[in-house]
């Protein structure tokens, strides 16, 4: 999960990076072009990314492939990368979270892959791909990766706590559709204990917990961050207030100071994954990613939970969610051959995602997929797919983004209300947005659906 106050330092070395011009890049001598560097995933990944690649080295025996773990930092810093483009040591392809996609292709860091599509592909080569995926990868009409696994924001539960608190979980089933926000409150209030001293030991749903985002909500609301039109940012949009200022007047109601003292007892800050306030029983709700499965079968196989849609602020509003992922891309200076197009599209394409989509729990990116067998148990999240999009593919994201989770940082201490936290934000990033008008979102941008 991203971490709410990390980001600021990333947006700010990519400003530096940019200003002074360092990603051209210097030359490190010609390479053998049937040596390739991948800079890919880390940790338990690993095995999993190399049996993606053991597929594409039987189809290219005369390929090797240097396979570096230098995760995409989540929180936006680039330095790994601008260090290596301006050293002349970048990668060839790299593994990339592609909500930075076109920030990083603003200033120059990433190369344009549509001339090795327009080279090597028939026409409609990327029409199997779902849309957003591709938006979150294409600034100035050009796009620069292929997005490779992407996931869905859900409401968790905990049956055995609602179970004990009367509640009956077939109105959760996700046949009957999104339930409404206000009631998943008052189930809430059923679930909700406090011991003798008036702390609480068990709560229902704490909106803004995990990918509680204001941003999540405010898809809800109908929230959208950019007009096209005068390529403008509005941050105090009265769909964005209303979903922060739901978070403010939680917090106010439920006690700022109470809700935090429980979390910091229960999920205390820089806690191992394993300990949050829904894998240890505390909370009867949570709202996270489709990949949470992984997490739940491994830090608590015994925990008896369901999911559905994110709630709804009306009765009868269509479902609704947002979705992240990573990429392959090619940062500047990769050797852009016939060989690294190759292995773009195999971890990118049908063969590598039915490896690596199964074995981490991730969601396909290509609609063939949908119905794979080995992801029959990810279904009801694929399902969800028609109802998503992304974040706002920006050439400021990271600022943007850092913004955004400084107000709601402080609706998670009522420092500010929304308004005022949104000002604010506004007042951040505005500026910085406007020095890169005229500026469009990609063709279809914003449109849900598979």
């Amino acid at each position: 999960m991203i971490t709410r106050r990390r980001l600021l330092g990333g947006a700010a070395a990519l400003g530096a990076a940019a200003g002074t011009g360092v990603l051209g890049g210097c030359s490190g001598g010609p390479r053998d072009p049937n040596h390739l560097i991948l800079w890919g995933v880390g940790g338990d990944q690993i095995p999993n990314q190399q049996k993606v690649l053991d597929g594409y080295l039987k189809t290219h025996p005369g390929v090797t492939i240097d396979a570096r773990s230098v995760p995409s930092a989540v929180d936006g810093d680039a330095t790994p990368v601008i260090t290596a483009v301006r050293g002349g040591d970048a990668p060839d392809v790299w593994y990339m979270d592609r909500f930075t996609g076109a920030q990083y292709a603003a200033i120059g860091l990433l190369e344009p892959i549509t001339p090795l599509i327009e080279r090597y592909e028939e026409p409609g080569f990327t029409d199997g791909y779902l849309k957003f995926g591709l938006n979150e990868l294409t600034y100035d009409n050009q796009l620069y990766g292929l997005p490779v696994g992407t996931d869905v924001r859900a409401l968790y539960y905990n049956k055995t706590l609602l179970r004990n608190a009367g509640v009956d979980l077939d109105e959760l089933d996700p046949k009957n559709g999104p339930p409404t926000l206000q009631r998943i409150f008052e189930i809430s209030e059923k679930v909700t204990k406090k011991d003798g001293s008036g702390n609480y030991t068990q709560m229902g749903l704490i909106p803004w917990d995990a990918q509680g985002w204001g941003y999540t909500w405010s898809i809800g609301t109908g929230a959208s961050y950019f007009d096209d039109r005068n390529c403008s940012m509005d941050l105090t949009a009265k769909p964005i207030v209303d979903a922060f200022g739901m978070l403010y007047d939680w917090g106010k109601e439920m006690g700022w100071s109470q809700v935090n003292a429980f979390t910091s007892s229960y999920q205390p800050l820089n806690a191992p994954p394993s300990q949050t306030v829904f894998l240890s029983e505390r909370t009867a709700f949570t709202v996270q990613t489709s990949t949470t499965v992984f997490a739940l079968a491994k830090y608590a196989p015994k925990l008896d939970y369901g999911y559905t849609y994110l709630p709804v602020f009306n009765e009868g509003d269509q479902p609704y969610t947002w979705s992240g992922g990573f990429s392959v891309v090619a940062p500047k200076g990769s050797q852009l051959n016939k060989n690294v197009w190759d292995l773009m599209k195999f971890y990118g394409g049908r063969p590598g995602q039915e490896i690596f989509m199964p074995a981490t729990k991730s969601l396909p990116t290509l609609t063939s997929l949908f119905d794979y067998q080995p992801l029959a148990d990810m279904k009801p999240f694929i399902d969800q797919l028609r109802y998503s999009t992304s974040r706002p593919p920006f050439p400021v994201s990271s600022l943007w983004w850092d913004a955004l989770v400084q107000a709601h940082s402080a609706m998670e201490i009522g420092s500010q209300t929304a308004q005022s936290a949104l000002e604010q934000a506004q007042a951040r990033v505005a500026p910085q947005m406007e020095a890169y008008c005229p500026f469009r979102m990609p063709a279809g941008y914003g449109r849900t659906g598979a």
